[in-house]
């Protein structure tokens, strides 16, 4: 179990790093999806199309936080008693970062335009809460 547990978190680890990227470059596209519109009144459809991109990116990293939130949990009753704080460490980085990507969520969400997107989020964020 602890070997399998570590080899979820490793990849975790690494897709959330990548996150980091992939959230900078989504805020920049929405960016310039909003110069664009100052521009052009065709471009509200980029504008929608790159927040969608920013919404998905944290949603993304909440879900994985609470995958390493379940993933601690779990590991508590088979760790060394002295690696418990490493735990109650953890999880609570988790739980801020849930929290951090919901609340990046729904301020994105209030700008976007396409009901259906933003239903399907809602429902994949309130899973998270």
């Amino acid at each position: 179990e602890l070997t399998e547990a570590i080899s979820r978190l490793s990849l975790l680890r690494e897709e959330l790093k990548a996150s980091i990227d992939a959230d900078a470059e989504s805020y920049n596209s929405v960016m310039a999806a909003y110069k664009k519109s100052r521009e052009s009144a065709s471009a509200d459809g980029l504008i929608d199309s790159a927040l969608k991109q920013a919404t998905s990116v944290p949603l993304g990293v909440a879900e994985r936080a609470r995958e390493v939130l379940t993933i601690s949990a779990s590991l508590g009753p088979i760790t060394n008693p002295n690696m418990k704080s490493d735990l109650t460490t953890a999880s609570a980085l988790a739980r801020a970062a849930i929290e951090g990507g919901l609340a990046n969520v729904d301020i994105n969400m209030e700008s976007l335009k396409d009901a259906e997107f933003v239903a399907k989020v809602r429902r994949r964020a309130g899973a998270l809460k």
